[in-house]
């Protein structure tokens, strides 16, 4: 029983590791292929009207990620663009609103002290990092706000996926600002990989409880027999009387 326990607990070691290696296989990006944001945008003189911008990331190999990106302006204007991005080269597309798309996405777990490359912003430095709400969920956030060219930078991205969850800046009396406001990324996302170690203890419990329940019924069907042996001899004892 205490081999059979052993073995059990080393599979769900192994798988538990497998999928921490398979969570964490994107070379530093938090997004994956179906992932997608859809951001609120607004500056000083914004019309007022419905304006949004998804961006929904189509494959990521390695740091090479593909985007489509959508922009729905007040006026009922819609344009979409797909580029393709290599995250470790200084590569950079401005086809997203206000920002550039480095801005959109940085590596994930980045924290104080971290230098991020933010393509027209070059080199910027996290500066702190807190909590907030976001697409209605709790996130960990990291931060930077910088100054350059007279405007004034500042912007908040998801910590555990590198999006970017809020970006504004501030030039005297005019303003730029974008925010999330839904995602798939944290909100109904299925996570397989721990129902698949969940599956696999349950299973193994069952064979273990199956395999103890066949022991016991084979040594009460082996007590009866010998009982009835037994019986069987003192009977032929008692005839040969």
């Amino acid at each position: 029983m205490r081999k059979i326990k052993t073995k059990i607990m080393f599979l769900l070691i192994c798988f538990a590791l497998m999928a921490n290696a398979l969570s964490s296989s994107n070379s530093g990006l938090g997004v994956k292929s179906g992932d997608w944001v859809n951001y609120g945008f607004q500056e000083t003189f914004s019309s007022g009207g419905e304006q949004w911008q998804k961006i929904e990331f189509l494959s990521i190999t390695g740091t090479i990620v593909t985007v489509r990106v959508t922009i729905h302006m007040s006026a009922g204007i819609e344009t979409s663009q797909t580029e393709t991005i290599d995250l470790s080269s200084s590569d950079d597309f401005q086809t997203t609103i206000f920002f550039s798309l480095r801005v959109h996405i940085i590596p994930l777990d980045l924290g104080v002290g971290d230098s991020v490359y933010l393509g027209e912003f070059g080199n910027q430095t996290i500066v702190g990092e807190t909590t907030g709400t976001v697409a209605g969920a709790d996130r960990r956030l990291v931060y930077s706000n910088f100054s350059l060219g007279g405007s004034l930078y500042t912007f908040y991205w998801d910590k555990e996926t590198g999006v970017l969850t809020e970006g504004m800046s501030v030039l005297g009396a005019v303003f730029k600002t974008v925010w999330i406001k839904e995602t798939n990324m944290w909100r109904g996302e299925f996570v397989w990989w721990p129902w698949v170690i969940v599956i696999i203890a349950v299973v193994c419990i069952v064979v273990v409880s199956r395999k103890n329940i066949s022991q016991k019924l084979r040594r009460k069907d082996n007590k009866e027999m010998g009982n009835q042996r037994d019986l069987l001899h003192h009977l032929i004892s008692v005839f040969h009387l």
